[in-house]
């Protein structure tokens, strides 16, 4: 055992001689220990260790080594939640304020349309992360949202996976309805190559080795495309389900492959620039909980996969929402169709299968589950 919050990596160096392991790669799926990861893998000199992975652990510093390339133009101010002094450095509003580190789920992002708003999000920051938490805060891009899934080979991001996400909400930031893969709407299809090739001109610059990205772009009314967010892991949800069904590849497999020294090549028919675009249709369909309390799932997921075109299905028998500032998914479900108002039918069909019961917190004494 050892405690990731409180122990050195002398300490978890001596813990594993003491143990007589030698670690032969590293691998992690956890966000919060994304940073642990990178100093292991540097300090046995095993991938993933490289200096450019600190910068994809950052949002701030994206956003920072993506001006100096000249790529966007999304104007940002960066520091620390407990910093009064950040609220005048900013004269764009709209703005989006968020954690730098550990913003999954949509945790404590917040749109804010003034400098009273953003010092009560700065403040909210400060409380549930303390103040010496790194924040970032950006100018606000109107646009279709929509994300790229896919390792980075040689450099350059190979996409596989594209979601358009028609019912994303932009007022909470966060992600509802059905997410659609390949997208058909053609404004997004077109977004696609300008963020794949912003995010491996990021890459290239970062002189990073094998790794999988999840970016998150928007096409905005201009045509012009603005990377959103880029996070060194495979999406959330359902979308190593919808990668797996498409195109045969288990993404933990992948990720193990991609962290031995031998690495991983994939496979040349996946190497295509617009692979992503031309696989069987499929949609995600996350569904979370919309109020405070112990969530209880009343059906399970070999329930949903009776459902025709239901591919896979992820439900947590219980999850305990504490707060609304982030998505709260206890189900996640793949569903397959000929086109979007077939999937959008589907999605109808499985949501009126579902039924749960939520237990307002003062009511709840159960542990908390993830």
């Amino acid at each position: 055992m050892f405690d990731w919050e409180e122990g050195s990596i002398d300490d978890l160096a001596a813990l594993l001689a003491q143990s007589e392991v030698r670690p032969l790669a590293v691998l992690n799926r956890v966000e919060a220990l994304g940073e642990w990861q990178v100093r292991i893998s540097r300090y046995f000199g095993l991938p993933g260790g490289e200096a450019g992975r600190d910068v994809l652990l950052s949002k701030a510093r994206v956003r920072q080594a993506m001006s100096e390339l000249g790529l966007g133009s999304v104007r940002h101010v960066s520091g620390l939640a407990g910093d009064a002094s950040l609220v005048s450095s900013v004269d764009f509003y709209p703005a989006i304020v968020k954690p730098s580190r550990q913003s999954g789920a949509s945790r404590l992002v917040k749109l804010v349309r003034d400098p009273e708003r953003l010092a009560a999000q700065l403040h909210r920051i400060a409380t549930v992360d303390g103040p010496l938490a790194e924040v970032v805060i950006e100018s606000y891009v109107e646009g279709l949202e929509f994300s790229v899934d896919g390792p980075v080979v040689d450099g350059r991001l190979r996409p596989l996976f594209v979601c358009d996400k028609p019912d994303y909400d932009y007022d909470r930031q966060q992600e509802g309805g059905v997410l659609v893969s390949p997208p058909d709407d053609e404004r997004v299809r077109a977004g696609v190559q300008p963020l794949v090739e912003q995010v491996s001109a990021l890459c290239a610059s970062l002189d990073i080795g094998p790794v999988w990205l999840h970016a998150e772009g928007r096409r905005t009314s201009d045509g012009s495309v603005e990377l959103i967010e880029i996070n060194p892991r495979c999406g959330g949800g359902a979308t190593a389900l919808g990668i797996r069904h498409v195109h045969g590849l288990h993404v933990g497999e992948v990720l193990t492959r991609m962290a031995l020294p031998e690495g991983w090549q994939p496979p040349s028919e996946l190497l295509g620039s617009d692979t992503w675009a031309h696989h069987q249709r499929v949609a995600q369909l996350p569904v979370g909980a919309d109020q405070v309390g112990l969530v209880t799932a009343k059906f399970s997921a070999a329930e949903l996969t009776r459902i025709d075109g239901v591919v896979d299905a992820i439900v947590l028998d219980s999850l305990e929402v504490t707060s609304l500032e982030r998505e709260n998914f206890f189900v996640h479900v793949l569903l397959t169709a000929p086109d979007t108002p077939a999937l959008r039918a589907l999605a109808d069909r499985v949501r009126s299968a579902m039924s749960f019961e939520v237990i307002e917190e003062a009511e709840s004494k159960a542990p908390q589950h993830a």
